[in-house]
């Protein structure tokens, strides 16, 4: 089976349209796990409410919100998985009918796979958000509506898949068997802010302890909902990042085990 590990902040309306996602998933072995970073009575509330109405384990894990904590959120998630092989995606992206399927059939140890997401436009966000509907993940209204990186949106499951070390995992989808993350202890809590640190650290730490990188762009297919940037990296997270980098060090000291 797999675990699918999402990242949420308060955005209910689009975790209700991600479950809609997974109900009509190809592959049907999985649980989810959703890590949020906060403790929201309603989000709670919400998920009890799904429990109920899918047949896939739900779980749920909270924190107090102090601040952007992705990774302590992450690795709270990791923690209560009940399967060997962990895949990872945001609170803000739908996913292709055969995502998950595309991240177990090329699931292998020592390597983790990657794939992108298509963007939504305002609009068609909007129209989704209205319509609790999926069947505008489709490439003519993702035309019509202005979608941008259509290349992602191609579902071409005959083309090789790419072992590379030269493209980088992006946090809203990857996947990874959960002993080689373990082995890197896991999310490094120590970064606090969006956009640096958090996805570009568990990549390198991961690179240095021997795992190779392997590109499913035209398999695992995902659609991220528009919102206004959230991004506040800061310049504290991006000496972190590079002292990090420069130490090259394997294991965080503020992970899983919090060494």
């Amino acid at each position: 089976m797999l675990s699918l590990i999402i990242a949420v902040y308060k955005n209910i309306d689009a975790l209700n349209l991600i479950f809609k996602s997974l109900n009509a998933q190809s592959f049907k072995i999985f649980e989810v796990i959703v890590a949020e970073d906060n403790d929201s009575a309603i989000m709670n509330d919400f998920i009890q409410s799904q429990k109920i109405k899918y047949s896939f384990p739900i779980k749920h894990t909270q924190q107090p919100d102090n601040g952007f904590r992705k990774c302590a959120a992450l690795n709270a998630a990791i923690k209560i998985s009940a399967s060997d092989y962990l895949v990872f995606i945001d609170g803000d992206c739908l996913l292709h009918r055969h995502f998950l399927r595309a991240h177990f059939e090329n699931k292998e140890k020592k390597i983790a796979l990657w794939g992108r997401r298509v963007m939504l436009s305002p609009l068609l966000t909007q129209k989704i958000y209205e319509t609790k509907s999926l069947s505008f993940l489709n490439l003519y209204y993702l035309i019509k509506w202005s979608a941008t990186r259509l290349d992602c949106a191609l579902y071409l499951p005959a083309l090789p898949t790419q072992i590379s070390n030269t493209s980088h995992i992006w946090g809203c989808n990857w996947s990874i068997f959960k002993e080689d993350i373990l082995a890197v202890n896991g999310f490094d809590e120590d970064y606090t802010a969006a956009g640096v640190g958090e996805d570009t650290d568990i990549e390198w730490r991961l690179l240095q302890n021997g795992i190779l990188l392997k590109k499913i762009k035209f398999q695992a297919l995902q659609y991220h909902l528009h919102h206004a940037e959230n991004y506040i990296s800061t310049n504290a997270n991006e000496a972190l990042l590079q002292q990090k980098i420069e130490w090259t060090k394997v294991f965080c000291t503020n992970g899983i085990l919090k060494l």
